[in-house]
């Protein structure tokens, strides 16, 4: 009992501790109030205020706060569910036509690129035609088209876009009128092509005309130039290769028969084919002064004892033939000897005659004689009886020719005088004057006895030679045309037995 009074004296621990938790909550309870009630006369400044608060509305207000945020974000979210995918969308399509005006851009200037080397080698050749053959053939219609040419005016349309680039970093529409201009300057170039090569192909046309004509003409005349090989090729060369250029003379002659269709291909395969045939003929054949440069080196007066054998020398040495027109009055003794070495070393020796005179002068029988006399001593030093005659200076008639085909000779007269015979003439001028005036076919007259013609001999040699002549005797020159009572200047220009109207003809 006594432990009950007690009880009800003094609280359990139980009770106590719960009696202290109460009492502190009230008192926390307490505290609180007053300050809130503090801090709402502060904020309110009376106490009808104080006494209107009410201690939910902090609370009511954090709830409206975070509703508003909370819808805010809702909002917001929606929004960007919204608008994030449109603007991706619209990102890559930016994206999308950014590549596609990239990709046109650069198919445009491929194809500009294309046309650009096309259009620069189309007017480049039209511009060499104009200047080259096309203005050869037809002047008019190479100045047009040179006119043409010179009139494009490309430097805003294809000469500023040489260099131009497409490049991601442009914008798209920089790539999109880049493409515009690309294209622009594409078909500019295919119309101004069109332009030029239509009057260039009309040119080329005409070019093309006359280089046929031409190529004939040229087939024309290597088939003269064959048939002559042929001919004077017989028993001088293979039988085999004048048969096939026989076979290569037939083809060349169908295709320029009139009625001929042959294409200018045609006939120029013809011309190479025929070309090589001959050749091969030429080739096979010893030298002949018809397709070969060459000259004939003509000494008169001689023999002389002194001068002669040094001439010889100088001759052998350049390994040069040559052909002597002697005096009959100077083959005796000694001299006899110098005509078997002239013939003995490969030159050719030919009459002037007795003496040096106008044989004009002489009556038929004395011109007879003199003939006769001088071939019979020419034959007598075992040089063989000549078939070649020149009269002195030169000078010949009517009468002279006949005496000279009555002896079976032909008359050789010259077409370059070399002036030796002028003593005022040096070694240098001999040599100079000679290979001024020599070309293929030239018989060049020059003078036995004389010293500086000598000295002059390998310095003529030599020029003929690297100017692509061959010294040859006057029966190697003339082989093939040589005929008594002829006269010849050179090789193809003879007079033909005429005389002129007085009926002399100095030469010299």
């Amino acid at each position: 009992m006594g432990g009950k009074s007690s009880g009800q004296g003094n609280d359990t621990p139980h009770d106590a501790a719960q009696h202290g938790t109460t009492q502190h909550s009230t008192a926390h309870a307490d505290d609180f109030d007053t300050m809130h009630a503090e801090f709402a006369d502060t904020a309110t400044g009376s106490a009808a205020d104080s006494a209107a608060y009410e201690p939910t509305a902090p609370r009511k207000r954090r709830n409206a706060v975070i509703a508003i945020a909370v819808t805010a974000l809702i909002i917001v979210g929606v929004l960007a569910a919204i608008i994030i995918p449109i603007s991706r969308a619209n990102h890559r399509h930016a994206e999308e036509e950014h590549s596609a005006a990239l990709a046109d851009c650069e198919s445009a200037q491929r194809e500009f690129a294309t046309l650009n080397t096309t259009y620069t080698v189309t007017l480049a050749n039209a511009g060499k035609l104009a200047k080259g053959d096309g203005k050869t053939i037809s002047e008019d219609h190479a100045t047009a088209l040179a006119s043409k040419i010179e009139h494009i005016d490309d430097t805003h349309t294809v000469s500023s876009l040489v260099k131009s680039e497409c490049d991601t970093r442009q914008s798209t529409d920089d790539l999109n009128e880049l493409t515009r201009r690309f294209g622009a300057a594409s078909t500019s170039m295919v119309n101004r092509m069109r332009d030029v090569q239509t009057d260039a192909d009309t040119l080329r046309r005409l070019v093309e005309g006359a280089r046929n004509s031409n190529r004939r003409g040229e087939l024309q005349k290597q088939l003269t130039i064959a048939k002559a090989a042929y001919e004077r090729s017989a028993n001088k060369a293979a039988e085999n290769l004048r048969a096939a250029l026989q076979a290569q003379i037939a083809n060349a002659g169908a295709l320029l028969e009139p009625g001929s269709t042959a294409t200018n291909p045609q006939v120029n395969d013809a011309l190479g084919s025929l070309t090589d045939a001959t050749n091969a003929v030429i080739n096979a054949m010893p030298l002949d002064c018809e397709f070969a440069a060459c000259v004939a080196l003509t000494f008169d007066d001689g023999p002389n004892k002194q001068i002669t054998p040094q001439l010889l020398a100088a001759l052998k040495q350049a390994d040069a033939p040559a052909t002597f027109f002697v005096q009959g009055q100077f083959v005796s003794g000694s001299n006899t000897q110098l005509l078997a070495n002239m013939a003995a070393q490969g030159n050719e020796i030919g009459s002037m005659s007795w003496r040096h005179k106008q044989l004009h002068t002489l009556s038929p029988a004395e011109l007879t004689k003199w003939f006769n006399d001088t071939d019979d001593v020419i034959e007598s030093a075992g040089a063989g009886k000549p078939t070649l005659f020149r009269p002195p200076d030169g000078a010949w008639s009517e009468d002279v020719v006949d005496a000279a085909k009555r002896s079976g000779q032909s008359v050789i007269l010259w077409n370059v005088d070399s002036r030796d015979w002028d003593a005022q003439a040096s070694a240098a001028d001999i040599a100079k004057t000679v290979l001024d005036g020599a070309s293929s076919g030239a018989i060049i007259a020059l003078h036995d006895g004389n010293e500086r013609t000598v000295e002059a001999i390998p310095q003529i040699v030599s020029g003929l030679r690297e100017r692509g002549f061959t010294p040859v005797t006057v029966s190697t020159l003339l082989d093939g045309e040589l005929e008594p009572g002829t006269v010849f200047y050179a090789r193809g220009d003879t007079a033909q037995d005429s005389a002129p109207s007085d009926g002399v003809e100095v030469t010299q």
